[in-house]
This record gives structure tokens, C-alpha cells and sequence, in this order.
């Protein structure tokens, strides 16, 4: 029997289509199609354009380089053609097309495991999530930094509560300043404590909770696991109190995260 490979050519409609998840990054969707059609990922990319070959070595999914931004409509139409997509459900979900807001600060973690296994996706999805996106409030999961496991928080509903406060904020100020401010609130409280007894007691039941919960999960007890999930309402919290009118011009000042330091 023919190998699909060996059939392969850039007018070919693969059997398989996959949808891709929101802000899932480029190489993931690619290596996802090519699995669910039992091919390899450079077997997929042969019948591209050479712009997703670059795209993929380029690491920054968001980054539009003045050579590609030309052809990028070509090779999303390439794209949606041989996935059996449209172009604009693929723009819309994978920011490698550029459509997404790009004044929007990122990070790179994984999608909410509980969206995606209802999509019959059970292996982690590397996505671009807007820096203050830290909590699935449909399902109560911490989206963690990349090699942290997902944390159920839903015995910790001021953390869930948190994020929405996060949301309302966007409402009278910018991504940016948001994110400046979460950065600038974080960095105001304190570090792990040497001493058990230094941890502020609501952060250490809170903690405790966290533990208890998502240790039938088989997840470690390690504190450095849980801290951010714990610290997240009073990092919040913080945050809204600089973004208040006494602080805009602090913010406004404020030329990157790094150099915000509102100890002094």
C-alpha cells in the first residue's frame, strides 16, 4: 500500500483534519496534524511553503519578520487548505498568522488540560497566554509557568476570584499596564520565608489547601510549586491599589517591568 507521504503534494487535502486550540503555538499545531495523519512533521512541512520552515526555527510564533510578513497570507491559505480548515479560523487561534493583538504582553504556558481533554486532546498544548492569564475560571486550573503541572484551585476560590478581578481591570487600563503593575505587586512580596513560621498565615492555609487537594494527583508537595497559585490574590490585589489614580504616573514613567520597584 502507498504511504500518504509518498501522495503527498501541495494541492493534497490531508484525511484528518485538526482543529487547533486557541494561541496554540505553530510547531504544536503542525506536529498535531502530522500525527493525526501518521506522518512526520517534516513530511507535513515538505508540502508547505518554506515560510512555516522558517517560522518554526524562529522560535517567537509572534514575531513578523519583514521577509515572511509578505507571504504570510499565502501560507496560512496553504495551511488551511491542506488541514481542511478555513484561513480564518486559523488566523484567529494561532498567533504565528499575526491576527491576535499584538500589543498584548504573553507568556508561554500550557492550555487549560481540562478544555482540551473535552476536545479529545489529552497531550499538553503549548499556548501564548496574555501575562495576567493565570487561572481556567470555567474549570478552577492554575495555569503554571512550562514544566509545572496544572494546579486544581478550586478549593481556593479567592484565587479564581482573583483572576476575574484581573479581567475587570483590563476594563479601565491597558494590558500593559496591568501586566507592569502584577510585575511591580509581585516583586513587593517577599520571597520564600526561611521559616515556616515567616509565611503569612492566610498564604499558609492557603497553601495547605492547594497541597491537600492536588495531592491525590500525584503533584508534589514542593512549596515552589504552589507559592504563585497562593500569592496570586494578594498580587492582584496589590496591583489594583498601584494602577489607583495616585499611581498612573508611576505606571505611565515606568519604561519596562524590570526597573519597577514601588518599595522605594
Amino acid at each position: 500500500m502507498t504511504r500518504l507521504a509518498d501522495r503527498l503534494d501541495r494541492s493534497s487535502v490531508l484525511p484528518r483534519p485538526v482543529a487547533p486550540i486557541a494561541r496554540e503555538t505553530l510547531v504544536s499545531y503542525l506536529t498535531r496534524l502530522a500525527d493525526a495523519n501518521r506522518l512526520t512533521l517534516a513530511e507535513v512541512l515538505a508540502v508547505l511553503p518554506s515560510w512555516f520552515t522558517t517560522k518554526i526555527n524562529n522560535r517567537d510564533d509572534r514575531a513578523q519578520h519583514h521577509m515572511l510578513a509578505p507571504a504570510t497570507s499565502q501560507a496560512m491559505n496553504s495551511l488551511a487548505r491542506l488541514a481542511g480548515t478555513t484561513p480564518a479560523g486559523l488566523a484567529h487561534a494561532l498567533p504565528a498568522f499575526g491576527a491576535a493583538d499584538t500589543n498584548t504582553p504573553l507568556r508561554a504556558t500550557t492550555a487549560c488540560h481540562k478544555c482540551t481533554a473535552r476536545r479529545g486532546v489529552h497531550e499538553p498544548i503549548p499556548v501564548h497566554q496574555p501575562v495576567h492569564h493565570k487561572v481556567c475560571t470555567r474549570h478552577g486550573v492554575w495555569l503554571g509557568d512550562p514544566g509545572l503541572p496544572h494546579l486544581d484551585v478550586t478549593a481556593c476560590p479567592e484565587i479564581i476570584t482573583a483572576q476575574y478581578r484581573a479581567k475587570r481591570l483590563l476594563r479601565r487600563y491597558t494590558s500593559h499596564q496591568l501586566t507592569l503593575a502584577l510585575v511591580a505587586a509581585t516583586s513587593t512580596i517577599p520571597a520564600w520565608p526561611a521559616s515556616p513560621d515567616a509565611i503569612p498565615l492566610h498564604w499558609r492555609h492557603r497553601l495547605l489547601v492547594l497541597q491537600t487537594t492536588n495531592h491525590s494527583r500525584d503533584i508534589p508537595t514542593d512549596p515552589e510549586i504552589y507559592t504563585n497559585a497562593a500569592i496570586y490574590p494578594d498580587a492582584i490585589a496589590l496591583a489594583a491599589a498601584i494602577l489607583n489614580p495616585g499611581h498612573s504616573r508611576i505606571i505611565k514613567q515606568t519604561p519596562s517591568a524590570e526597573s519597577l520597584d514601588y518599595r522605594r
